[in-house]
């Protein structure tokens, strides 16, 4: 049985962007289930249900604390921004798409692009962030985090499709 994922390279991370870096693990394991799933021959339908709803009860929330509170931190001309939002749109449109065409490529698709994503954001982007926004200001988002990952629930999903029972 493959190892589920893990960020190989430990990343010094402020404090004030953690609870985010968390989040991030949690969309890793997302996109390892995906790829265990195809792996394992399993039906698209199944694998799609569970990506629409953990991006219901998880990832659409991840995105929406990124967009609201922490891209607005730099200027509407920062290239890193950008290409977040941008990535973040076309990730939100893959996933719409599994509503209607649920299918291996798509699912891949999907995995690739949130696994890139979320890389992007953790080596670069959050990087960026710490070292030009001001102390105090990340200090204060820090807080809103904080307060808002202590109101997160946990997804549940009683089908276990990534376990290869075999």
């Amino acid at each position: 049985m493959e190892m589920e994922p893990t960020i190989k390279k430990p990343i010094k991370r402020s404090k004030e962007l953690t609870p985010l870096s968390k989040e991030h693990h949690d969309g890793l394991l997302l996109c390892w289930k995906i790829r265990m799933g195809i792996k394992n021959n399993i039906v698209p339908e199944r694998i799609a249900g569970y990506v629409l709803s953990y991006y219901e009860a998880d990832l659409k929330k991840h995105f929406r604390q990124e967009e609201e509170y922490l891209f607005p931190l730099l200027p509407d001309t920062d290239e890193l921004k950008a290409m977040a939002l941008a990535q973040h749109a076309e990730i939100k449109e893959k996933i719409a798409a599994l509503k209607t065409k649920a299918g291996n490529v798509l699912l891949d698709e999907v995995a690739n692009k949130l696994d890139e994503h979320i890389r992007f954001e953790e080596r670069q982007l959050f990087g960026h962030i710490e070292s030009v926004v001001d102390p105090a200001v990340l200090k204060h988002l820090g807080v809103k985090l904080n307060d808002i990952s202590k109101k997160h629930c946990e997804h549940t999903w009683q089908d276990e499709f990534w376990v290869n029972k075999n």
